[in-house]
């Protein structure tokens, strides 16, 4: 006899019932203009990571950076972090976030590369931001 299993249970159905929803309905697809926009948005990440990657290495202290790549690219909570590192929690926030004194925020990784990003943004990049723009322009 077969027991119920909730994690995974089939339900019979006709194969003429399933070749009757079309392909569009499905959650796999991609109409043309969403496959350029994913094309146009890779192709941005592709020109700008090593302008990015500059900023990041020579804005960042090491521990900033060593927390960053923890929690952005190998995807780390921040406990997962704290843990890693031999810090707290709150000291792996405020290294990614900063810290809110006397009502300003001050330091944190994050709020270091905007403002270095503002304010040496390389041509490159702004090149790759219009070229985006204009792809999603076309595919709009």
């Amino acid at each position: 006899m077969s027991h119920f299993n909730a994690d995974f249970w089939e339900v019979p159905l006709d194969a003429s019932y399933l070749e009757s929803i079309p392909a569009e309905r499905g959650l796999w697809f991609e109409t043309s203009a969403d496959r350029k926009r994913r094309h146009a948005l890779q192709d941005f990440f592709q020109a700008v990571m090593p302008a990015m990657w500059d900023i990041i290495e020579t804005e960042l202290t090491d521990r900033q950076l060593e927390v960053l790549r923890l929690y952005y690219i190998q995807g780390c909570t921040q406990e997962d972090i704290a843990a890693k590192l031999k810090l707290t929690q709150s000291t792996v926030s405020r290294h990614l976030f900063g810290a809110a004194r006397n009502g300003r925020k001050v330091g944190g990784a994050i709020p270091k590369l905007r403002k270095a990003i503002e304010t040496r943004a390389p041509e490159e990049v702004e090149r790759a931001l219009a070229t985006l723009q204009t792809q999603f322009a076309e595919t709009a």
